[in-house]
């Protein structure tokens, strides 16, 4: 539920600063913002309260993905001409399906693999998922580290956009 409505405000507020506001400091102030949910889930103890590190990494982590999402269909789709953009809206919408797919998809076998890694040492099931999550978890801080410098340098000369023009 925090998740949800926290991407629900946010592509709201996107959708009425994009085009005051730079697209650039947008994107990597999410980005630097949601790179704090999985240090935080990476750092969190079992023993710890849900308000202690798993809430507030809730709140971080839909924030890359709702900000650089409509950032990005505007303007892929303002680089084509009228005709074509619907194409290139739906050519963008795809490769981030992929992308999110692909990123779940290593979590997951960085956990499986941890995980069974862990197993036969003497602890429970439960330290050896734990385990496996942990390391998820820091892979994602690390994909995450990658994607706001690639952010940092790719963006740096984007242009407003959102703007209507006639």
């Amino acid at each position: 539920m925090p998740s949800l409505l926290v991407g629900f405000i946010v592509q709201l507020a996107i959708g009425l600063i994009i085009h005051r506001t730079s697209p650039y400091l947008l994107v990597l102030i999410a980005l630097l913002l949601s790179a704090g949910a999985p240090i935080l889930m990476a750092l969190i103890s079992a023993r710890w309260p849900y308000w202690y590190a798993a809430f507030p990494a809730q709140l971080l982590s839909p924030l890359a993905c709702d900000v650089l999402f409509p950032i990005g269909l505007l303007a892929v789709s303002e680089g084509f001409p009228s005709h074509t953009q619907a194409l290139a809206g739906a050519v963008f919408n795809t490769l981030a399906q992929f992308g999110m797919s692909f990123g779940l998809t290593v979590m997951a076998l960085v956990a499986a693999a941890v995980t069974k890694g862990e197993e036969g040492q003497g602890k429970g099931k439960r330290e050896e998922l734990l385990a496996g999550y942990r390391a998820a978890f820091w892979t994602a801080f690390v994909l995450s580290g990658l994607a706001c410098l690639i952010g940092a340098f790719g963006l740096r000369r984007m242009g407003k956009v959102g703007l209507k023009v006639d």
